[in-house]
């Protein structure tokens, strides 16, 4: 009864989104798509504003609209996708502050009348985002940032497209690669105490498990500091290390890589390898690592050197790694979806929903499809870090693998209702994943 009770609610603001649009369409001119975007503009994110409107700016700058002024800030002109105007309405709130962030969602959808709102700069503010959506099932929301499993899992609300993959889904293949190309049979892992951290350690031991692996160790140290590294086990054939910027792991990263010298026994995950800050920290002490990524490396995709080479010629004060990065491409990639979808829909916004749930795209980063939990399918890579060129370099990244097809379940590894949290993964031998039968 419940069970049928949710489906009916969920089929009812599905339908009520495609309602509410296909009214807003009605008229003998098309009124415009507003789309409401947040970025940081206080706290720590603030320096990347300018870069996050850019990410959000050039899919519609690649379909007619105009800087008003010179830089990302200034604004655009609205653009036009299959006969539809789309208005780019900006938003502003702080990184973690999440009465601020549901405070300017309300702003947007109440004052503002947008029809679609991107916004969310961390796992947790993705998160916010949904709740926010429930209260609003005529918007169609597009988080940002790549977050939380539970984002389109367990608490849906079905008006929320995820256009990124979780952060368990950028590990997918590595533990593999560590299995039968590192050689490893035994594992400690190293996370951070936080949901990026949980959600690529669970995706790990999930899959380093079904191939026969044994975890030996799970690890989370707080504070993340060099001394810490005492506690890794000497005698396993690896260490994996998941932790985002928030707890600077480069220190200890550091000194596990003395420790062990040997770059075949690290590996770690997007929260270093996509992380450009950190990737720059300890690239030097890890020389020769293997790491995960959403992103392909440049050199094998045209789509990369695309979307880098549009950043540059109409955003040039936005440097290349952090339009890269997580945050920035984000926007980017939320945006551009949209506008597929829309052109998908014949510039229907009515149509909407059905466009998203139904389209397929080549984003470098984003969503090989979204599937019926309206979560993105993504295909991530394997990479080796190379030696930087200098003092505060980027390292170069060769691409020596990658995973196609990846949902939230990890190949059937996890279940919807797991929730990453501070226990420890479980180890259990499985029926591998695809990508490693």
């Amino acid at each position: 009864m419940r069970a049928d009770l949710r489906s009916t609610a969920a089929a009812l603001a599905v339908l009520a989104t495609a309602v509410a649009l296909v009214v807003g369409g009605c008229g003998s001119e098309r009124r415009p798509l507003r789309v409401g975007v947040v970025v940081d503009c206080v706290g720590v994110n603030r320096p990347l504003e300018g870069a996050e409107l850019a990410g959000a700016e050039l899919p519609l700058l690649q379909r007619g609209a105009k800087l008003r002024r010179v830089d990302a800030g200034d604004g655009i002109t609205s653009a036009t996708i299959a006969g539809r105007p789309v208005e780019l309405v900006p938003g502003c709130t702080e990184l973690y502050e999440f009465s601020t962030l549901e405070a300017e969602i309300r702003r947007l959808v109440e004052h503002e009348h947008v029809d679609v709102v991107v916004a969310g700069g961390s796992g947790r503010d993705d998160l916010a985002v949904r709740d926010a959506a429930a209260l609003y099932p005529h918007v169609i929301f597009l988080p940002v940032v790549h977050g939380p499993r539970e984002v389109t899992l367990g608490h849906r609300v079905p008006n929320v497209y995820r256009t990124t993959g979780d952060h368990g889904q950028g590990v997918a293949g590595l533990a593999t690669y560590a299995y039968r190309t590192l050689g490893w049979r035994s594992a400690a892992l190293v996370t951070g105490p936080l949901d990026a951290g949980w959600g690529e350690r669970d995706a790990f031991v999930a899959e380093f498990c079904a191939l026969g692996g044994r975890v030996a160790s799970q690890l989370q140290p707080l504070p993340f500091d060099p001394g810490a590294v005492r506690s890794v086990p000497r005698h396993v054939d690896g260490v994996a290390v998941f932790s985002e910027s928030l707890f600077a792991p480069a220190p200890f990263l550091e000194r596990l890589a003395r420790r062990v010298r040997d770059p075949r026994r690290i590996v770690v995950g997007p929260t270093t390898i996509d992380d450009p800050d950190v990737l720059r920290l300890v690239a030097p002490s890890l020389v020769g690592v293997t790491g995960s990524s959403f992103l392909p490396a440049s050199e094998r995709s045209a789509a990369m050197r695309e979307y880098l080479g549009a950043m540059r010629q109409r955003f040039p004060e936005v440097p290349a790694d952090t339009g890269r990065s997580d945050l920035v491409l984000g926007y980017r990639t939320a945006v551009e979806t949209l506008a597929r979808a829309l052109e998908r829909a014949h510039g229907n916004p009515g149509r909407l929903p059905a466009a998203l749930a139904g389209l397929t795209t080549d984003l470098p980063g984003g969503a090989q499809r979204i599937d019926a939990n309206h979560s993105a399918v993504v295909a991530p890579t394997l990479v080796r870090i190379g030696r930087p060129a200098g003092p505060a370099a980027l390292p170069p990244l060769t691409q020596v693998g990658s995973v196609s097809g990846v949902d939230e379940s990890i190949g059937g590894l996890l279940t919807s209702a797991l929730s990453p949290g501070s226990k420890g993964a479980g180890c259990r031998r499985a029926p591998p994943p695809p990508w490693a039968r």
